[in-house]
This record gives C-alpha cells, sequence and structure tokens, in this order.
C-alpha cells in the first residue's frame, strides 16, 4: 500500500511538472526564424491535397523516406516548371570537407523520387535542397526520439530551478506523511 502511495504522488508530481516545460518563453519566442510556408498555398484548381511542403512556388516535396539499413534518403518531389534540383547530404556539413551533391533535371509537372546517400549524425538525418528560386532548403528526414528526456531541453533555467524546488517538496510532505503515518498520527518526544 506504501510503495502504491508512493508511485502515485511521484506520477502526480510529474504531471504537475509537466505543464511548466510546456509553457513557451520569450527566449523561444524570439529565437524562431522565418521558415517558407510548410503548408500548401492555394495556386488555383490544380493544388493538389497530397502536398506536404512546398519549398518554392514551383516545387514541393511530396514525402521524405529515411532506409537506415541502406543509409539513404527518399525525397518525392513534384515540379511545376522546368527546373534543375539539386540534393546533398546535411550531415556532411556538421562533418566538414567535400560534399557530394546530386544534380536532377525536372520538367513540368513531374513527380520524381530521388534518392540520396546520407550520414546520421546524433540521431537527425537532413537532405539539402537547392531550387532556382530557393538557394537552400533544409529537410530533417530522420529526428532522435528523445526517450522521454526532450523535456530537460525545451526547460529554461528559471523553469527548471522551480520544477525541481516542485519535486523536492513534494518528496518532502510524502516522507513527512509516511513518518506521522508510522507513528500513528501523532508525534512522539523522544526520551
Amino acid at each position: 500500500m506504501r510503495f502504491l502511495t508512493l508511485v502515485m504522488l511521484a506520477v502526480v508530481s510529474l504531471a504537475v511538472v509537466a505543464p511548466v516545460a510546456a509553457t513557451p518563453t520569450a527566449d523561444s519566442a524570439a529565437n524562431t526564424t522565418d521558415i517558407p510556408n510548410s503548408e500548401p498555398t492555394a495556386q488555383g484548381a490544380d493544388t493538389d491535397p497530397t502536398d506536404t511542403t512546398r519549398i518554392d512556388e514551383n516545387t514541393v516535396l511530396v514525402d521524405a523516406e529515411y532506409r537506415a539499413n541502406e543509409s539513404v534518403a527518399l525525397l518525392t518531389i513534384r515540379s511545376k516548371s522546368v527546373q534543375t534540383l539539386t540534393f546533398s547530404d546535411g550531415g556532411q556539413f556538421r562533418q566538414g570537407g567535400k560534399v557530394p551533391v546530386i544534380t536532377e533535371p525536372f520538367r513540368a509537372g513531374e513527380t520524381a523520387t530521388i534518392e540520396v546517400s546520407v550520414t546520421e549524425v546524433d540521431g537527425y538525418v537532413g537532405v539539402a535542397i537547392s531550387t532556382e528560386n530557393t538557394r537552400l532548403y533544409s529537410e530533417i528526414v530522420e529526428q532522435p526520439s528523445g526517450g522521454g528526456l526532450d523535456i530537460l531541453r525545451a526547460l529554461s533555467s528559471l523553469q527548471a530551478w522551480f520544477a525541481g524546488v516542485l519535486v523536492a517538496f513534494t518528496w518532502m510532505v510524502i516522507a513527512g506523511y509516511n513518518v506521522l503515518r508510522r507513528e500513528d498520527g501523532s508525534p512522539r518526544v523522544a526520551t
């Protein structure tokens, strides 16, 4: 019974800490960058509902898939105009040195799947895409799962401090309750 009470109180204390981590801070709002519109924009009756990421007005990334056993990313691209696209491994940028590129010509209205060799760095897999209208667009194909510790990265130092105080206070209450319960609810004076 005591173990169940401790487990329930631990779950409640974590439930109280989680909303604190979810609130955005002014720092996180100030550090956002202007990323191209990730929703397809209506440009007439030919807009396909399967569009997932608009790179520019002529180019749409329909699908991105990572095959870890082959170390490749499969990118399905739709082009509305005649253009040449360039693809490169985003993981190579972190490692430095020469970055191999793949150049693919597209016809107007063509949809094609391109296979790009990629490097996984700290659980991330990314591809850089260049079009005639967008000099460099990055697509994160795979992200690490985080294993439940992403909450620690999301907290500011002040939020983490308050969460720590709240958890410590909760455990002090649990310990005091257990001591009083063991002594039948009445404190004893040592003799």
